[in-house]
Protein backbone atom coordinates (compact mmCIF):
# COMPACT_ATOMS: atom_id res chain seq x y z
CA UNK A 1 0.00 0.00 0.00
CA UNK A 2 0.75 3.43 -0.69
CA UNK A 3 -0.02 6.48 1.26
CA UNK A 4 -0.70 9.66 -0.60
CA UNK A 5 -0.84 13.19 1.45
CA UNK A 6 -2.81 16.09 1.78
CA UNK A 7 -1.18 19.54 1.63
CA UNK A 8 -2.72 20.45 4.98
CA UNK A 9 -0.69 17.53 6.08
CA UNK A 10 2.30 18.24 4.55
CA UNK A 11 2.21 21.99 6.31
CA UNK A 12 1.21 19.93 9.55
CA UNK A 13 4.59 17.95 9.42
CA UNK A 14 6.57 20.93 8.46
CA UNK A 15 5.71 22.70 11.65
CA UNK A 16 5.91 19.77 13.96
CA UNK A 17 9.52 19.18 12.45
CA UNK A 18 10.14 22.40 13.63
CA UNK A 19 8.70 22.50 17.09
CA UNK A 20 8.83 19.23 18.01
CA UNK A 21 11.75 18.01 16.20
CA UNK A 22 13.95 21.12 16.35
CA UNK A 23 14.39 21.17 12.46
CA UNK A 24 13.68 24.17 10.93
CA UNK A 25 12.28 25.61 7.67
CA UNK A 26 15.42 26.39 6.43
CA UNK A 27 16.88 23.15 6.84
CA UNK A 28 14.03 20.85 5.46
CA UNK A 29 14.38 23.43 2.34
CA UNK A 30 18.03 22.65 2.53
CA UNK A 31 17.69 19.17 2.17
CA UNK A 32 14.54 18.89 -0.18
CA UNK A 33 16.90 20.54 -2.64
CA UNK A 34 19.79 18.62 -2.02
CA UNK A 35 17.53 15.32 -2.42
CA UNK A 36 16.33 16.78 -5.76
CA UNK A 37 19.62 17.88 -7.02
CA UNK A 38 20.74 14.26 -5.99
CA UNK A 39 17.88 12.70 -8.05
CA UNK A 40 18.21 14.93 -10.65
CA UNK A 41 22.08 13.88 -11.49
CA UNK A 42 20.98 9.89 -11.14
CA UNK A 43 17.98 10.56 -13.51
CA UNK A 44 20.33 12.56 -16.54
CA UNK A 45 23.69 11.27 -15.87
CA UNK A 46 24.80 12.49 -19.62
CA UNK A 47 23.05 16.43 -19.16
CA UNK A 48 25.39 19.01 -18.52
CA UNK A 49 22.80 21.82 -19.05
CA UNK A 50 20.34 22.50 -16.42
CA UNK A 51 17.43 25.33 -16.57
CA UNK A 52 15.95 25.86 -12.76
CA UNK A 53 12.32 28.05 -13.28
CA UNK A 54 11.76 28.81 -9.54
CA UNK A 55 8.57 30.74 -8.55
CA UNK A 56 7.87 33.49 -6.11
CA UNK A 57 7.40 30.76 -3.12
CA UNK A 58 9.41 28.20 -0.94
CA UNK A 59 9.23 25.73 -4.12
CA UNK A 60 10.94 28.47 -6.07
CA UNK A 61 13.46 28.42 -2.62
CA UNK A 62 13.89 24.41 -3.39
CA UNK A 63 14.84 25.36 -6.74
CA UNK A 64 17.40 27.43 -5.59
CA UNK A 65 19.39 24.77 -3.45
CA UNK A 66 19.09 22.55 -6.27
CA UNK A 67 21.01 24.72 -8.95
CA UNK A 68 23.28 24.92 -6.30
CA UNK A 69 23.73 21.64 -5.12
CA UNK A 70 23.54 21.23 -9.24
CA UNK A 71 26.84 23.83 -9.93
CA UNK A 72 28.52 21.99 -6.75
CA UNK A 73 28.51 18.48 -9.21
CA UNK A 74 30.27 20.82 -11.82
CA UNK A 75 26.71 21.20 -13.66
CA UNK A 76 25.85 24.32 -15.53
CA UNK A 77 23.09 25.52 -13.34
CA UNK A 78 20.68 28.59 -14.63
CA UNK A 79 17.80 30.19 -12.81
CA UNK A 80 14.72 31.85 -14.28
CA UNK A 81 13.59 34.00 -11.00
CA UNK A 82 9.49 35.04 -11.13
CA UNK A 83 10.57 37.22 -8.36
CA UNK A 84 13.33 40.29 -7.35
CA UNK A 85 15.15 37.94 -4.35
CA UNK A 86 14.79 40.27 -1.76
CA UNK A 87 11.06 39.67 -2.49
CA UNK A 88 11.23 36.08 -1.47
CA UNK A 89 10.23 34.66 2.60
CA UNK A 90 13.30 34.51 4.33
CA UNK A 91 14.11 30.84 3.67
CA UNK A 92 13.77 30.42 -0.13
CA UNK A 93 15.68 34.76 0.22
CA UNK A 94 18.27 32.81 1.82
CA UNK A 95 18.58 29.75 -0.95
CA UNK A 96 18.72 32.52 -3.54
CA UNK A 97 21.61 34.39 -2.03
CA UNK A 98 23.74 31.67 -1.60
CA UNK A 99 22.77 30.15 -5.26
CA UNK A 100 23.86 33.64 -6.34
CA UNK A 101 27.09 33.99 -3.87
CA UNK A 102 28.00 30.72 -5.74
CA UNK A 103 27.88 32.16 -8.66
CA UNK A 104 25.05 30.92 -10.32
CA UNK A 105 23.67 33.25 -12.82
CA UNK A 106 19.87 34.67 -11.90
CA UNK A 107 17.66 35.74 -14.92
CA UNK A 108 14.60 37.58 -13.81
CA UNK A 109 11.65 36.32 -16.13
CA UNK A 110 9.85 39.45 -15.98
CA UNK A 111 13.24 41.93 -17.30
CA UNK A 112 13.23 39.17 -19.78
CA UNK A 113 11.54 39.00 -23.28
CA UNK A 114 10.00 35.77 -24.75
CA UNK A 115 12.89 35.08 -27.33
CA UNK A 116 15.18 35.62 -24.59
CA UNK A 117 13.93 32.96 -22.66
CA UNK A 118 13.07 30.68 -25.55
CA UNK A 119 16.47 30.60 -25.65
CA UNK A 120 17.82 29.37 -22.55
CA UNK A 121 14.74 27.11 -22.56
CA UNK A 122 16.27 25.15 -25.90
CA UNK A 123 19.70 25.51 -24.62
CA UNK A 124 18.49 23.57 -21.49
CA UNK A 125 19.33 19.73 -21.57
CA UNK A 126 16.63 19.75 -18.53
CA UNK A 127 13.99 21.84 -17.01
CA UNK A 128 13.52 21.70 -13.43
CA UNK A 129 9.78 23.35 -12.29
CA UNK A 130 10.44 25.12 -9.41
CA UNK A 131 7.57 27.30 -10.03
CA UNK A 132 4.60 26.65 -7.54
CA UNK A 133 4.95 22.63 -6.22
CA UNK A 134 1.53 22.60 -3.56
CA UNK A 135 1.21 26.11 -3.44
CA UNK A 136 -1.32 26.60 -6.15
CA UNK A 137 -4.14 28.10 -5.63
CA UNK A 138 -6.64 29.10 -8.28
CA UNK A 139 -5.48 29.48 -11.98
CA UNK A 140 -1.51 30.27 -12.18
CA UNK A 141 -1.20 34.18 -12.85
CA UNK A 142 1.29 36.34 -13.55
CA UNK A 143 5.17 35.52 -14.86
CA UNK A 144 4.25 31.82 -13.50
CA UNK A 145 1.50 31.53 -15.95
CA UNK A 146 3.77 33.06 -19.12
CA UNK A 147 6.41 30.69 -18.11
CA UNK A 148 3.96 28.00 -17.94
CA UNK A 149 2.73 28.90 -21.41
CA UNK A 150 6.32 28.43 -22.63
CA UNK A 151 6.59 25.23 -21.57
CA UNK A 152 3.95 23.42 -23.47
CA UNK A 153 5.47 21.84 -25.58
CA UNK A 154 8.44 20.60 -23.85
CA UNK A 155 10.07 17.33 -22.17
CA UNK A 156 12.55 16.88 -20.21
CA UNK A 157 11.31 18.33 -17.19
CA UNK A 158 11.63 17.40 -13.76
CA UNK A 159 9.14 18.77 -11.27
CA UNK A 160 9.66 19.80 -7.46
CA UNK A 161 7.31 18.80 -5.37
CA UNK A 162 4.55 18.51 -7.64
CA UNK A 163 3.80 19.76 -11.53
CA UNK A 164 2.89 23.10 -11.36
CA UNK A 165 -0.40 23.66 -12.25
CA UNK A 166 -1.45 20.43 -10.66
CA UNK A 167 -3.53 21.45 -7.89
CA UNK A 168 -1.77 18.75 -5.00
CA UNK A 169 -5.16 17.55 -3.43
CA UNK A 170 -7.30 17.01 -5.98
CA UNK A 171 -5.23 16.00 -9.03
CA UNK A 172 -7.77 18.54 -10.74
CA UNK A 173 -5.18 20.60 -14.17
CA UNK A 174 -4.93 23.99 -14.93
CA UNK A 175 -4.53 25.39 -18.43
CA UNK A 176 -0.63 24.57 -19.51
CA UNK A 177 -0.29 22.92 -16.17
CA UNK A 178 3.57 20.77 -16.75
CA UNK A 179 3.75 17.46 -17.88
CA UNK A 180 7.34 16.36 -16.32
CA UNK A 181 8.99 13.30 -17.34
CA UNK A 182 9.81 12.86 -13.47
CA UNK A 183 8.48 14.42 -10.11
CA UNK A 184 11.25 14.44 -7.35
CA UNK A 185 8.42 15.05 -4.12
CA UNK A 186 9.22 15.58 -0.34
CA UNK A 187 8.81 13.24 2.43
CA UNK A 188 5.67 12.08 1.09
CA UNK A 189 3.58 11.73 -1.91
CA UNK A 190 0.79 14.11 -2.37
CA UNK A 191 -2.90 13.47 -3.44
CA UNK A 192 -2.69 14.30 -6.67
CA UNK A 193 -0.28 11.49 -7.33
CA UNK A 194 -3.12 9.25 -6.99
CA UNK A 195 -5.49 10.65 -9.08
CA UNK A 196 -6.22 11.53 -12.65
CA UNK A 197 -5.99 13.66 -14.44
CA UNK A 198 -2.69 14.76 -12.27
CA UNK A 199 -1.23 11.86 -11.73
CA UNK A 200 -0.83 11.76 -15.44
CA UNK A 201 1.02 15.35 -15.36
CA UNK A 202 3.67 13.78 -12.81
CA UNK A 203 5.33 10.69 -14.76
CA UNK A 204 8.08 8.76 -12.59
CA UNK A 205 7.57 10.33 -8.73
CA UNK A 206 10.60 9.60 -6.38
CA UNK A 207 10.20 10.77 -2.88
CA UNK A 208 12.83 12.66 -1.34
CA UNK A 209 13.28 12.74 2.17
CA UNK A 210 14.11 16.18 3.98
CA UNK A 211 15.79 15.19 7.39
CA UNK A 212 13.14 13.88 9.76
CA UNK A 213 10.85 10.47 9.90
CA UNK A 214 7.63 10.65 8.21
CA UNK A 215 6.09 8.59 9.99
CA UNK A 216 6.78 11.15 13.14
CA UNK A 217 5.17 14.04 11.68
CA UNK A 218 3.13 12.87 9.67
CA UNK A 219 -1.31 12.20 10.39
CA UNK A 220 -3.77 9.99 8.22
CA UNK A 221 -6.35 12.84 7.98
CA UNK A 222 -7.76 12.55 4.95
CA UNK A 223 -5.33 10.37 2.95
CA UNK A 224 -5.54 8.06 0.07
CA UNK A 225 -4.44 4.54 0.55
CA UNK A 226 -3.15 3.28 -2.73
CA UNK A 227 -3.25 -0.57 -3.67
CA UNK A 228 -1.31 -2.46 -6.28
CA UNK A 229 -0.81 -6.33 -7.19
CA UNK A 230 1.27 -7.04 -4.08
CA UNK A 231 -1.72 -6.46 -2.19
CA UNK A 232 -3.88 -9.07 -3.22
CA UNK A 233 -2.87 -11.86 -0.92
CA UNK A 234 -3.91 -9.43 2.07
CA UNK A 235 -7.28 -8.81 0.78
CA UNK A 236 -8.35 -12.71 -0.45
CA UNK A 237 -10.64 -14.18 1.99
CA UNK A 238 -9.63 -17.61 4.11
CA UNK A 239 -10.89 -20.75 2.46
CA UNK A 240 -10.69 -23.48 4.88
CA UNK A 241 -9.82 -27.07 4.14
CA UNK A 242 -13.52 -28.03 4.73
CA UNK A 243 -15.22 -25.49 2.82
CA UNK A 244 -18.49 -25.84 1.05
CA UNK A 245 -20.68 -24.29 -1.66
CA UNK A 246 -22.62 -22.70 1.03
CA UNK A 247 -19.76 -21.89 3.36
CA UNK A 248 -18.19 -19.76 0.07
CA UNK A 249 -21.17 -17.56 -0.05
CA UNK A 250 -24.31 -17.06 -2.45
CA UNK A 251 -24.67 -14.71 -4.37
CA UNK A 252 -27.99 -13.24 -6.54
CA UNK A 253 -27.11 -11.61 -9.99
CA UNK A 254 -30.27 -10.04 -11.56
CA UNK A 255 -30.32 -8.35 -15.05
CA UNK A 256 -30.63 -9.26 -18.71
CA UNK A 257 -32.89 -8.00 -21.52
CA UNK A 258 -33.14 -8.59 -25.03
CA UNK A 259 -30.24 -6.55 -26.23
CA UNK A 260 -27.93 -7.38 -23.42
CA UNK A 261 -28.41 -10.91 -23.33
CA UNK A 262 -24.51 -11.23 -22.03
CA UNK A 263 -24.29 -8.82 -19.32
CA UNK A 264 -25.51 -10.94 -16.60
CA UNK A 265 -23.82 -14.06 -17.63
CA UNK A 266 -20.67 -12.61 -17.57
CA UNK A 267 -20.78 -10.89 -13.99
CA UNK A 268 -21.92 -15.04 -13.02
CA UNK A 269 -19.24 -16.42 -14.85
CA UNK A 270 -16.62 -13.94 -13.50
CA UNK A 271 -18.33 -14.70 -9.66
CA UNK A 272 -17.66 -17.86 -10.08
CA UNK A 273 -14.33 -17.91 -11.29
CA UNK A 274 -13.80 -16.11 -7.79
CA UNK A 275 -14.54 -19.07 -6.00
CA UNK A 276 -18.21 -17.98 -5.24
CA UNK A 277 -20.27 -20.96 -3.77
CA UNK A 278 -23.86 -20.15 -5.10
CA UNK A 279 -24.70 -17.92 -8.45
CA UNK A 280 -28.21 -17.84 -8.33
CA UNK A 281 -28.87 -15.96 -12.15
CA UNK A 282 -32.54 -14.08 -12.32
CA UNK A 283 -32.67 -13.38 -15.63
CA UNK A 284 -36.11 -12.73 -18.38
CA UNK A 285 -37.61 -16.34 -19.03
CA UNK A 286 -37.15 -15.93 -22.42
CA UNK A 287 -33.42 -15.94 -21.59
CA UNK A 288 -32.51 -19.22 -19.20
CA UNK A 289 -32.56 -21.70 -22.08
CA UNK A 290 -29.76 -20.47 -24.14
CA UNK A 291 -27.86 -18.93 -20.66
CA UNK A 292 -28.19 -22.55 -18.92
CA UNK A 293 -26.37 -23.82 -22.04
CA UNK A 294 -23.69 -21.06 -21.60
CA UNK A 295 -23.05 -21.34 -18.27
CA UNK A 296 -24.54 -24.44 -16.61
CA UNK A 297 -22.85 -23.71 -13.05
CA UNK A 298 -25.51 -21.19 -12.31
CA UNK A 299 -28.68 -21.63 -10.54
CA UNK A 300 -30.89 -19.98 -12.71
CA UNK A 301 -34.62 -18.37 -11.49
CA UNK A 302 -36.21 -17.62 -14.46
CA UNK A 303 -38.03 -14.15 -14.13
CA UNK A 304 -41.54 -13.16 -16.16
CA UNK A 305 -40.34 -10.91 -18.78
CA UNK A 306 -42.34 -7.81 -20.97
CA UNK A 307 -40.83 -6.70 -24.00
CA UNK A 308 -37.80 -8.06 -23.29
CA UNK A 309 -36.97 -7.23 -20.09
CA UNK A 310 -37.62 -8.21 -16.49
CA UNK A 311 -41.54 -7.79 -15.61
CA UNK A 312 -41.76 -6.91 -11.98
CA UNK A 313 -44.56 -8.41 -11.28
CA UNK A 314 -44.17 -12.10 -10.10
CA UNK A 315 -40.23 -11.72 -10.00
CA UNK A 316 -40.33 -10.52 -6.41
CA UNK A 317 -42.51 -13.55 -5.47
CA UNK A 318 -39.83 -15.75 -7.57
CA UNK A 319 -36.44 -14.30 -5.96
CA UNK A 320 -37.76 -14.05 -2.45
CA UNK A 321 -37.28 -17.85 -0.99
CA UNK A 322 -34.15 -17.40 -2.05
CA UNK A 323 -33.27 -14.31 0.25
CA UNK A 324 -31.80 -16.48 3.01
CA UNK A 325 -29.33 -18.63 0.42
CA UNK A 326 -27.98 -15.19 -0.69
CA UNK A 327 -24.89 -13.36 1.21
CA UNK A 328 -25.04 -10.44 -1.66
CA UNK A 329 -27.05 -9.33 -4.92
CA UNK A 330 -25.45 -7.65 -7.70
CA UNK A 331 -28.08 -5.65 -9.65
CA UNK A 332 -27.97 -4.02 -13.13
CA UNK A 333 -26.24 -6.00 -15.69
CA UNK A 334 -28.13 -5.82 -18.70
CA UNK A 335 -31.25 -4.73 -16.85
CA UNK A 336 -32.89 -2.53 -19.20
CA UNK A 337 -34.48 0.85 -19.11
CA UNK A 338 -38.17 -0.18 -18.61
CA UNK A 339 -40.30 1.15 -16.03
CA UNK A 340 -40.51 -2.05 -14.96
CA UNK A 341 -36.79 -2.99 -14.26
CA UNK A 342 -37.30 0.85 -12.29
CA UNK A 343 -39.69 -0.84 -9.73
CA UNK A 344 -37.42 -4.06 -9.02
CA UNK A 345 -34.67 -1.51 -8.66
CA UNK A 346 -36.54 0.25 -5.84
CA UNK A 347 -38.12 -3.15 -4.27
CA UNK A 348 -34.50 -4.99 -3.90
CA UNK A 349 -32.92 -1.43 -2.73
CA UNK A 350 -35.46 -0.97 -0.15
CA UNK A 351 -36.10 -5.00 0.98
CA UNK A 352 -33.22 -6.86 0.50
CA UNK A 353 -30.92 -5.86 3.26
CA UNK A 354 -27.44 -8.01 2.44
CA UNK A 355 -24.57 -6.14 0.62
CA UNK A 356 -25.98 -4.73 -2.61
CA UNK A 357 -24.19 -3.72 -5.78
CA UNK A 358 -25.56 -1.54 -8.31
CA UNK A 359 -24.28 -1.28 -12.04
CA UNK A 360 -25.31 -0.37 -15.35
CA UNK A 361 -28.85 -0.35 -15.45
CA UNK A 362 -29.51 -0.18 -12.09
CA UNK A 363 -27.61 3.15 -11.54
CA UNK A 364 -30.39 4.21 -14.57
CA UNK A 365 -32.84 3.99 -12.30
CA UNK A 366 -31.24 4.98 -8.84
CA UNK A 367 -30.64 8.44 -10.11
CA UNK A 368 -34.65 8.45 -11.00
CA UNK A 369 -35.08 6.75 -7.42
CA UNK A 370 -33.06 9.75 -6.08
CA UNK A 371 -35.25 11.92 -7.88
CA UNK A 372 -39.15 10.74 -7.82
CA UNK A 373 -39.35 7.61 -4.74
CA UNK A 374 -37.34 8.52 -1.83
CA UNK A 375 -36.08 11.17 0.59
CA UNK A 376 -32.85 9.71 0.47
CA UNK A 377 -31.77 6.67 -1.26
CA UNK A 378 -27.98 6.37 0.41
CA UNK A 379 -27.17 2.67 1.79
CA UNK A 380 -24.49 2.32 4.31
CA UNK A 381 -24.27 -1.67 3.01
CA UNK A 382 -24.41 -0.87 -0.60
CA UNK A 383 -21.72 -0.05 -3.16
CA UNK A 384 -22.31 1.79 -6.87
CA UNK A 385 -20.16 1.05 -9.61
CA UNK A 386 -20.01 4.11 -12.47
CA UNK A 387 -18.29 4.87 -15.61
CA UNK A 388 -17.98 8.54 -15.99
CA UNK A 389 -20.65 8.69 -17.76
CA UNK A 390 -23.17 7.55 -15.18
CA UNK A 391 -21.68 9.04 -12.55
CA UNK A 392 -22.68 12.34 -14.60
CA UNK A 393 -26.10 11.80 -14.72
CA UNK A 394 -26.05 10.68 -11.21
CA UNK A 395 -24.16 13.89 -10.12
CA UNK A 396 -26.39 16.44 -12.89
CA UNK A 397 -22.83 16.96 -14.43
CA UNK A 398 -20.80 16.61 -17.32
CA UNK A 399 -18.96 13.81 -18.18
CA UNK A 400 -16.46 16.26 -18.80
CA UNK A 401 -16.54 17.84 -15.23
CA UNK A 402 -17.01 14.61 -13.18
CA UNK A 403 -13.21 13.49 -15.77
CA UNK A 404 -11.68 16.77 -13.98
CA UNK A 405 -12.93 16.43 -10.75
CA UNK A 406 -13.01 12.28 -10.40
CA UNK A 407 -12.01 13.09 -6.39
CA UNK A 408 -14.96 15.40 -6.01
CA UNK A 409 -17.58 13.75 -7.55
CA UNK A 410 -16.08 10.32 -6.27
CA UNK A 411 -16.87 12.14 -2.78
CA UNK A 412 -20.25 13.67 -4.03
CA UNK A 413 -21.13 9.70 -4.58
CA UNK A 414 -20.45 8.85 -1.45
CA UNK A 415 -22.54 11.50 0.22
CA UNK A 416 -25.38 11.07 -1.68
CA UNK A 417 -26.03 7.07 -2.49
CA UNK A 418 -23.33 4.90 -0.44
CA UNK A 419 -19.57 3.48 -0.76
CA UNK A 420 -18.50 4.33 -4.73
CA UNK A 421 -16.69 2.40 -7.12
CA UNK A 422 -15.65 5.38 -9.68
CA UNK A 423 -14.44 3.56 -12.67
CA UNK A 424 -12.06 4.70 -15.01
CA UNK A 425 -8.05 5.07 -15.02
CA UNK A 426 -6.91 5.61 -11.53
CA UNK A 427 -10.14 3.78 -9.87
CA UNK A 428 -11.44 5.61 -7.16
CA UNK A 429 -13.16 3.72 -4.03
CA UNK A 430 -14.57 5.65 -1.48
CA UNK A 431 -17.03 5.35 1.91
CA UNK A 432 -17.38 7.65 4.38
CA UNK A 433 -14.39 9.01 5.80
CA UNK A 434 -11.86 6.61 3.42
CA UNK A 435 -10.32 6.93 0.36
CA UNK A 436 -8.64 4.20 -1.68
CA UNK A 437 -7.46 4.49 -5.25
CA UNK A 438 -6.56 1.48 -7.57
CA UNK A 439 -2.80 1.62 -9.04
CA UNK A 440 -3.31 -0.80 -10.97
CA UNK A 441 -5.04 -1.53 -14.78
CA UNK A 442 -5.30 0.21 -17.76
CA UNK A 443 -6.43 0.29 -21.71
CA UNK A 444 -6.46 -3.69 -22.43
CA UNK A 445 -9.88 -3.52 -19.73
CA UNK A 446 -11.71 -1.23 -21.91
CA UNK A 447 -13.55 -3.97 -23.84
CA UNK A 448 -17.44 -4.37 -23.90
CA UNK A 449 -18.58 -6.54 -20.70
CA UNK A 450 -15.44 -6.00 -18.62
CA UNK A 451 -17.80 -4.00 -16.40
CA UNK A 452 -19.77 -6.66 -15.86
CA UNK A 453 -17.26 -9.21 -14.61
CA UNK A 454 -15.93 -6.23 -12.39
CA UNK A 455 -19.30 -6.40 -10.46
CA UNK A 456 -19.43 -10.31 -10.42
CA UNK A 457 -16.41 -10.25 -8.98
CA UNK A 458 -16.99 -7.84 -6.03
CA UNK A 459 -20.08 -9.54 -5.87
CA UNK A 460 -18.47 -12.58 -5.06
CA UNK A 461 -16.24 -11.31 -2.31
CA UNK A 462 -19.21 -9.60 -1.06
CA UNK A 463 -20.51 -12.62 -0.62
CA UNK A 464 -17.41 -14.43 0.88
CA UNK A 465 -17.98 -11.59 3.95
CA UNK A 466 -15.35 -9.30 2.87
CA UNK A 467 -16.40 -5.43 3.42
CA UNK A 468 -18.20 -3.65 0.83
CA UNK A 469 -14.32 -1.77 0.62
CA UNK A 470 -12.26 -4.63 0.74
CA UNK A 471 -14.14 -6.25 -1.78
CA UNK A 472 -14.54 -3.39 -3.98
CA UNK A 473 -10.61 -3.31 -3.92
CA UNK A 474 -9.61 -6.92 -4.47
CA UNK A 475 -12.14 -7.27 -7.24
CA UNK A 476 -11.14 -4.32 -9.00
CA UNK A 477 -7.20 -5.81 -8.51
CA UNK A 478 -8.33 -9.43 -9.65
CA UNK A 479 -10.11 -7.72 -12.51
CA UNK A 480 -6.80 -5.68 -13.66
CA UNK A 481 -4.44 -9.04 -13.07
CA UNK A 482 -7.11 -11.03 -15.53
CA UNK A 483 -6.56 -8.64 -18.40
CA UNK A 484 -2.80 -8.23 -17.74
CA UNK A 485 -3.20 -11.64 -18.44
CA UNK A 486 -4.87 -11.87 -21.64
CA UNK A 487 -1.87 -9.51 -22.99
CA UNK A 488 -1.62 -6.45 -24.24
CA UNK A 489 -3.13 -6.70 -27.85
CA UNK A 490 -5.84 -5.32 -28.94
CA UNK A 491 -9.37 -7.70 -29.20
CA UNK A 492 -9.38 -9.16 -25.47
CA UNK A 493 -13.18 -10.23 -25.24
CA UNK A 494 -14.61 -9.53 -21.29
CA UNK A 495 -15.08 -13.74 -21.39
CA UNK A 496 -11.24 -14.33 -21.65
CA UNK A 497 -11.00 -11.75 -18.71
CA UNK A 498 -13.78 -13.71 -16.82
CA UNK A 499 -11.45 -17.01 -17.41
CA UNK A 500 -8.37 -15.91 -16.27
CA UNK A 501 -9.77 -14.40 -12.74
CA UNK A 502 -7.40 -16.33 -10.23
CA UNK A 503 -6.85 -15.56 -6.91
CA UNK A 504 -5.65 -18.62 -5.35
CA UNK A 505 -2.13 -17.98 -7.41
CA UNK A 506 -1.41 -14.79 -6.50
CA UNK A 507 -1.10 -15.93 -2.47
Amino acid sequence: MRRFYPVSAIRDADRAAAEDLATPGRILMENAGRGAADAIARRYPDARNFLIMCGPGNNGGDGFVAARHLAVYGLRATVISTRNIDEYPPDARAAAIAAVKLGIAVVSSAESCDDDIAALIDAADVIVDALLGSGLSGEPRGEVRRLLSMLAERSGIVSLDIPSGVNPDTGEVTKNAVRADATITFLAEKRAMAVTPGAYHCGDVEVAQIGVPADRVLGDTDVIVGFDRSDIPSLVPFVPDDAHKRTRGGLLIIGGSLNFRGAPILAARAALRAGCGLVFLAIPDIQVEEANALLPEAIFLPMPSKDGCIRFKGSDKIIEPWYERCDAVVLGPGLGWSAECERMTAYVHKEWDIPLLLDADALYHLAGLEKSLYPSVYRKNMLITPHVGEASRLLGNSSKNVSERRLDSCSELVVRFGATLLKGPRTLIASEGEKRVILEGGPFLAVPGSGDVLSGLIGSFMAMGLSVLDAATLGALVHAEAGRACGRRNGILASEIADNITTEATR
